[in-house]
């Protein structure tokens, strides 16, 4: 079974454009899609062209391998990088000429980590994590369709719902049974996933199930399923709802409450826009 998902991943590399912008307009970028809900499409720093980036909103700063860091001659400092459920010693650094698509920027900070975890989890290597601070510089599409991001105008006939000001992530207000969470919109996570001390502290009557196992940068984490009912995403009624709650020290940054998978919309297109700072989806 090995050697089957190692062809499978070879073919989708072969099949996948090594230049992002050739095999469309200058403004869509292909990605290849692993596991239903990681995006990976081509980028370059520096000198080194074809990097694989891993394209999650929810990353701020952008996260650059170990190896990569090292190729590029970067110079480092030691900083504690926060992951949500843990905390632990990384680098941070500043890498030149980052590009992706239409998108560039001259200087970019980044922590610099072990990505090694992201071959296990996605199949493939994965050269950097990009985050808002380098998708953010224009309002741009998942076109989960045809497999691109589209970076231009959002279509202004999707539904909205607006993201918190000032932050330099995207966070929406989601509430459940009356109580507002904020939530963190990131494509790096599959599902709707809500802090332990969130539910805990506000909506004690979700009902919780089985437990799952999950890995993340921090590395193995337990989640439990939990069932929502009477959700409201900003003002569109999403009913009953499949979560999961995952265990945490209870400070998240900027009060957190949870985390959504841009997939988790079940919207063909999912768009942001920095400018108007609203999140958008295209109605079924």
């Amino acid at each position: 079974m090995v050697w089957r998902r190692v062809a499978a991943v070879l073919m989708a590399w072969a099949l996948f454009p090594l230049n992002g912008s050739a095999a469309g307009l200058p403004n869509e970028v292909p990605f290849q899609f692993f596991q239903g809900y990681f995006m990976l499409v081509r980028g370059s720093i520096g000198n080194l062209q074809n990097l694989v980036f891993l394209v999650d909103t929810g990353a701020v700063p952008t996260v650059l391998d170990e190896r990569i860091a090292r190729r590029l001659h970067l110079q480092s400092a030691v900083e504690k990088i926060d992951v949500f459920t843990k905390m632990f010693q990384g680098k941070r650094a500043i890498a030149a000429d980052v590009r992706l698509g239409p998108l560039r920027a001259e200087e970019l900070p980044v922590a610099v980590l072990d990505l090694s975890f992201e071959r296990e989890a996605v199949g493939t290597r994965v050269d950097a994590i990009v985050g808002l601070d380098l998708l953010g510089q224009s309002p741009f599409t998942f076109d989960y369709e045809s497999k691109k991001i589209i970076f231009g105008p959002i279509d202004s006939s999707w539904a909205t719902i607006p993201y918190h000001p000032d932050l330099p992530f995207a966070v929406v207000d989601l509430k459940i049974e009356g109580r507002t969470l904020a939530i963190l919109v990131d494509s790096g996570t599959r599902d709707l996933v809500l802090f332990e001390s969130a539910v805990r502290d506000r909506l004690s009557s979700v009902k919780i199930s089985q437990v799952q196992k999950w890995s993340n940068i921090g590395g193995e984490v337990r989640v439990r399923e939990a069932e929502l009912a009477n959700t409201y995403f900003g003002t569109e009624p999403w009913g009953s709802r499949k979560a999961y709650v995952l265990r945490d020290d209870g400070k998240q940054p900027y009060g957190f409450g949870g985390l959504l998978g841009t997939t988790a919309l079940k919207a063909r297109r999912v768009g942001l826009d920095p400018v108007r700072r609203v999140l958008a989806w295209e109605r079924e």
